[in-house]
Formats: structure tokens, sequence, C-alpha cells
């Protein structure tokens, strides 16, 4: 079986050749996929490699939590056991939609043992006792100040690898807010997005501004849950 020209996302031939694509394996790496893969001609098969950078695009009409369940294979039904009323009575505000549904979809736990939510009334990473700590730790946060100060960020998940991923509150709809991540030299990047975007966007995405380990691949994406306190 002769060997055919490189086809893809770099310059290529169209997927497929001439007749169709008879045969395709691939994988991820990094910023590309890399694939090998047999199309027909008017020769007969022949074999092609092929090689795409890895674009991050959201299917029309999909919601971010549906995208995460899939992204994580995840199947178990919604908890929904968190009484955001009191949650949000407790903190001086309303808090983002997708975060909640993130928090009713999946409960306490980690993506990818990288992003830790915190979740209110979870033993040792409740929402309610990080936000309400954060002032008497305020000089960590600079430039930046805590809720609940005009402008203030707010924490809503953590990672062991040294980071800390916040809100920056503000007038404006909670859904709006961007999400800042602190790294552990004080180094702050924002992120124009809503929770539920930056975290499947943490896990699968490879463009330059996010690029996060867990998007690296080529392993599938989980999450670790951890139970909630019954009652």
């Amino acid at each position: 079986m002769p060997d055919g020209p490189p086809v893809g996302g770099q310059g290529g031939l169209p997927i497929g050749g001439e007749g169709g694509l008879l045969e395709l394996r691939g994988w991820v790496l990094a910023e590309h996929w890399f694939g090998y893969g047999v199309t027909a001609t008017a020769d007969g098969p022949r074999r092609v490699v092929i090689l795409a950078r890895r674009a991050f695009t959201r299917p029309p009409g999909a919601g971010w939590v549906a995208l995460l369940r899939q992204a994580t294979g995840r199947t178990e039904p919604d908890r929904c056991g968190v009484d955001w009323a009191a949650t949000e009575a407790a903190l001086g505000t309303t808090l983002p939609g997708d975060y909640k549904d993130i928090v009713d979809a999946f409960g306490a736990g980690s993506f990818d043992e990288y992003l830790d939510l915190l979740v209110p009334g979870a033993p040792g990473t409740d929402l309610v006792s990080w936000g309400q700590d954060m002032e008497r730790y305020a000089d960590l946060y600079r430039p930046y100040p805590v809720h609940p100060a005009p402008g203030g960020v707010l924490i809503w998940a953590t990672s062991e690898q040294e980071l800390t991923f916040h809100w920056l509150t503000g007038p404006a709809d909670p859904d709006d807010w961007p999400v800042m991540v602190q790294h552990l030299d004080g180094e702050w990047q924002r992120f124009d997005c809503g929770t539920g975007e930056f975290v499947l966007r943490l896990l699968t995405d490879r463009t330059p501004q996010f690029a996060f380990p867990p998007s690296a691949g080529p392993f599938p994406h989980w999450f670790a849950s951890w139970e909630l306190p019954e009652g």
C-alpha cells in the first residue's frame, strides 16, 4: 500500500482523500491532534498521516454543564443539595448561575484532581467559610480588594498546583463576572468568560491563554467526587 502526503489542518489535503476515509486512528498530544489513516484513491488505498492543531469550539446550543458531563464521562444524577438562598445571604451576593449549576450537577470534588471546587457545606472546602475568611488575608490578594468590597475578588476553587480561582465581583450580573486566576507568586490572570466555560476550557483548550496542564492530554478527563455531609 503506497504512502500518501500528509493531510489535515496544516495545509495538507482535505481529510478523506478522493474516495473517502477508510480507516482512521487518532490521538491528542498538547496542542495537536495526530492521526494515521487509510484513504481511498483511484489507484487504491493509500496511507496518510494527519496533523491538526486543536481548536476550542462550543457545539451550537450545548450548555456548559452538559459539556462538562460529557467531557468527564459523568452519568450520575444532579446532586442539588445546596441551599442557595442561605448561601447567597451569608455571602451577601448572588452567585453566578453556571457555578451553581456545576455544584448541583457534580457536588463537592475535583476536576482532573487539578481544580477543586469550593462548595457550600463541604468539609474543608466550604465556599462560605473560604469567602468570609478572605478579609483576614486581604494582603494576599493585592492589588485587588476582597469581597464584599466593591470590585472585590471572591474565591470559588483551589488547586494543589499553587493556583486559586476567583470571581471579580462587581455591579454587573454575576453571570458576567470574569474569572481571575492567582498564581503562587501573586500574579493574576483574567479570563473574560463564565465559570462553566472556564472549567471546560481549563480541561480541553490548548489555546495560549488557557493551556492548563489538564488540557495537554492524552488521558480522559474525570471528576473525583467528595461526598457532601447528609442533612
